[in-house]
């Protein structure tokens, strides 16, 4: 490779000082060339010199090259500047970054957030898979209005969270499945998570054949069969349904105390129903039941129930297993009125008309 490189170089050589015995324009080798100034091009006479001047545009070409060797003697031969003084540096306290004070202000608004948790904490779901907040807008279920479950991932959403995200995307906002397209579909589905023993999947089949839904034949007998697997699984929904069909009769042989039974397991276990059902269930045993009555009236209510709120008061009003008051009763009779009870409503009129219990200015409601 050395020796080629070599043989390279003496032939570039070569071949400059042939073209520097030829004429730029013909390729003539005269004895004597003339030179261009810009000493790039020689002629062997005045006439090829004119032909590449005038024709060809050497002449600008020469200028411009001519010009620049020129300015770049002048800078060779310009004075170099002397260099700038250096800079003064101050040694002085670095700048405040205030990282402490942002970790200081993010270590609050935990500390805040740790606080907020712990005066108002978030109840205990009743199923796992739900969760104590829908998903989506994280606001806590509404004990009084029906969600909508998802067939294709068994978990469910609030009913304004599904026609927003109905109207936006084909597929669920949870799973990203797409959505189905019938309701044999979505039967489909659900049967598939029913045989992998999910227990939210066999309470809303025993629902479905219950209701019916998804064009299914109302079936109770059915129905009775699947939230009974259901309950074995421990889904709190499936105890106090099959207690709803037990202390009905619907689909089973009528038993008042096996309908306690469950309804007290789903209550003990915080599912709101099941308290209020309870409730209501030890009242008709008569008055040695009315403080236990009471006691899952009072749970029920105070996650919001309308129905047992409005008991509650009612039960505040005539003493049934508590004392009676008055401003408890009115109390609980505004907060069953505000959502739309219409009993509750009139019940709080008239114990307004009567205003029997002394009382100063009108009872807010809470």
């Amino acid at each position: 490779m050395k020796k080629k490189l070599e043989y390279e170089q003496r032939k570039a050589r070569a071949k400059a000082l042939r073209m520097r015995l030829t004429c730029t324009i013909c390729g003539a080798r005269p004895k004597k060339l003339l030179n261009c100034p810009c000493e790039t091009t020689q002629y062997c006479s005045v006439a090829c010199q004119k032909v590449d001047w005038r024709e060809r545009g050497h002449r600008t070409a020469c200028k411009k090259i001519r010009n620049d060797r020129a300015a770049e003697a002048a800078r060779a031969e310009a004075p170099t500047p002397p260099p700038s003084p250096p800079r003064e540096v101050f040694y002085g306290p670095a700048p405040r970054s205030h990282a402490d004070e942002i970790r200081a202000r993010i270590a609050a608004e935990h500390e805040a957030a740790r606080a907020r948790r712990e005066a108002d904490p978030d109840p205990e779901p009743v199923v796992e898979r739900f969760g104590s907040r829908c998903p989506i807008c994280l606001e806590a279920w509404d004990v009084n209005a029906s969600d909508v479950f998802l067939t294709c991932c068994c978990r469910r959403v609030c009913r304004s969270c599904n026609d927003k995200t109905k109207k936006g995307s084909d597929a669920c906002p949870l799973c990203r499945i797409p959505r189905a397209e019938n309701a044999a579909e979505r039967l489909a589905r659900l049967r598939r998570h029913v045989e992998n023993e999910v227990p939210e999947a066999i309470q809303h089949l025993g629902q479905a054949y219950r209701a019916p839904l998804y064009g299914l034949v109302r079936n109770e007998k059915k129905a009775a069969k699947i939230y009974k697997r259901g309950a074995e699984l421990g889904n709190v929904v499936s105890m106090c349904s099959l207690g709803s069909m037990y202390g009905s009769g619907d689909g089973v042989k009528l038993d008042k105390k096996k309908a306690a039974q469950l309804h007290r397991l789903a209550a003990d276990r915080g599912h709101v129903v099941a308290q209020h059902n309870l409730s209501c269930m030890l009242f008709k045993e008569g008055p040695s039941s009315y403080r236990e009555s009471f006691r899952y009236c009072k749970l029920a209510a105070d996650r919001g129930y309308t129905a047992a709120e409005f008991n509650l008061a009612i039960s505040y009003r005539k003493g049934e297993g508590v004392d009676v008051d008055l401003e408890e009763a009115r109390r609980w009779y505004a907060r069953a009125a505000a959502k739309g009870h219409e009993k509750a409503a009139s019940a709080l009129t008239k114990l307004d008309a009567e205003a029997s219990w002394p009382y100063s200015g009108p009872p807010t409601t809470h």
